[in-house]
Order: C-alpha cells, then structure tokens, then sequence
C-alpha cells in the first residue's frame, strides 16, 4: 500500500471512529428522555435543533448536506433492520418502557 492509499485508510478509520464516538455521546442523550410519549417528543425537539443547525453550518462552508443526510439515514435504516441490530437494543427498550408507562397511564 503505498502512502495516499495508505493516509487515505488512516482519514477514512479514524473519521468511522469520531463518527460512533459522537454517535454514542447522542445515543446516550437521546435515551436520558423521559421514558413517555413527552420523552419522545423532547427527542424529536432536539433531533430537529440539531439537524437544522448542523445543515446551516455545512450551508456557511457552501456544502449541501439534505440529499446526503437521506441517503445515510436510509442506509442506516437498512443496516439497523438487516444486520447491526445490536444498536437497535437500547432503542427498543426505551419504546418498549414508553409503551409499557404508557399503558400504565390509561389505566391509573
């Protein structure tokens, strides 16, 4: 492997490794919502923030990011139903408790 192929690997590896690193710091901010149909939309309140001020940056570097953020959140979508469920185990159990309180809810 020569030098460019082999600095390009190092970039790519170590972008992969920042990128589930502050994927994880998200995750664990996003699942520390109330465990209620309020928590979700909190979640939701701070996905939307985040986004748009995120894309209004890319916009000040003139990068367009909409078309990209869609392709990658459909092929996350793929892979969290067909191959890295793993990642989908913290999720389903905070669904799972917000079903769970929610029914508790109706009935008390």
């Amino acid at each position: 492997m020569n030098n460019k192929n082999k600095n390009q690997s190092t970039r790519v590896n170590w972008n992969l490794s920042e990128g589930e690193r502050i994927y994880r710091q998200m995750e664990e901010a996003l699942l520390s919502a109330d465990k209620s149909i309020s928590g979700t939309v909190a979640m939701n309140y701070a996905l939307s923030k985040l986004i748009a001020n995120y894309k209004l940056a890319m916009q000040d570097l003139d990068i367009e990011v909409t078309d990209y953020l869609g392709s990658m959140v459909d092929f996350w979508e793929y892979q969290l139903q067909h191959g890295e469920s793993y990642d989908r185990c913290l999720f389903d159990a905070f669904t799972e408790e917000v079903k769970d309180n929610y029914i508790i809810e109706l009935f008390s």
